[in-house]
């Protein structure tokens, strides 16, 4: 469906009443289109009719404080709707040689970017999830109130999680103090998988789709690992610029928690499995 504000907006900025379409396939929330038009660039939209309120505009702020704040390359925002995003369309190309190890070191200087609370400065989205981020100083207790205990209320809710699931997570969050080091908030995209990694015309890499918010940059990392992992040279060359705390590899399944919650709730049992080996790990 093709709203009448985005309509609107590309008969104003010179896309005419009937731009050209190509249907963009790889997203699971939001419906994507390649849009041209005579002398004009081509567009990057996504749009969902149904989308919550603020949902666009959170994107387009992680967007925007990511490059600003640690210099990332991500697409231009060009119109923000209740139901849409106008993006620049950056066609992508092969990957360069050094993708990987680029990549690894801008994670890094993202992750330099550090403040004394966990949270963010609004609310925003992981994918349709809502996500709280009002500033903690404790980044247990805020991992713990503001990403694993709201999931798994609305698991348990919708009958996906039973009563000794929150009993196992009650029991793994009063261990956290003793799983996870001490580690400042840093700088986060916070739904960092591969397929929220572009290629750009140059072969380089663009961050987009962030959730973005201040916690513990490990939360990213272990993120990369949830669905086939990056290759090695990403990990060397993030540890050239900001090096790892010993054991961080341990601590994985104890954050994807936290993104293996949220697709239990938005896609459904399938997931149910995976959540369950982790809470079982640590109970």
């Amino acid at each position: 469906m093709w709203p009448e504000a985005l309509q609107a907006w590309c008969v104003a900025n010179g896309y005419g009443e009937q731009p050209g379409r190509q249907a963009l396939s790889g997203g699971s929330i939001s419906q994507a289109w390649r849009v041209s038009a005579p002398a004009q660039a081509d567009l990057f939209i996504k749009c969902h009719t149904q989308a919550p309120k603020g949902f666009f505009e959170a994107e387009a702020e992680g967007l925007a404080y990511l490059h600003h704040n640690a210099n990332v390359r991500v697409p231009e925002v060009l119109a923000i709707g209740e139901c849409f995003l106008v993006l620049e369309y950056l066609q992508p190309a092969p990957a360069n040689a050094d993708f990987w190890q680029t990549l690894g070191r801008q994670l890094a200087t993202l992750h330099a970017c550090t403040r004394e609370e966990f949270g963010f400065l609004n609310d925003n989205y992981c994918g349709l999830t809502p996500q709280k981020n009002t500033f903690h100083r404790d980044g247990y207790g805020f991992f713990a109130e503001q990403r694993l205990w709201p999931l798994a209320h609305r698991a348990h809710a919708e009958a996906l999680l039973a009563p000794g699931d929150l009993a196992d997570l009650e029991q793994l969050i009063r261990r956290l103090p003793s799983l996870i080091p001490a580690q400042p908030a840093s700088l986060l995209h916070g739904d960092l998988w591969s397929g929220n990694i572009h290629t750009s015309s140059a072969g380089e890499p663009v961050f987009i789709d962030p959730a973005v918010y201040f916690a513990w940059a490990e939360i990213d990392l272990a993120m990369t690992e949830l669905f086939g992992g990056f290759p090695d040279s990403f990990y060397a060359a993030y540890e050239e610029v900001r090096p790892l705390e010993i054991g961080w590899r341990e601590r994985v399944d104890v954050y994807n928690l936290y993104p293996l919650l949220n697709h239990l709730v938005l896609f459904g049992q399938a997931y149910l499995p995976r959540v369950r080996q982790v809470l079982r790990q640590y109970s």
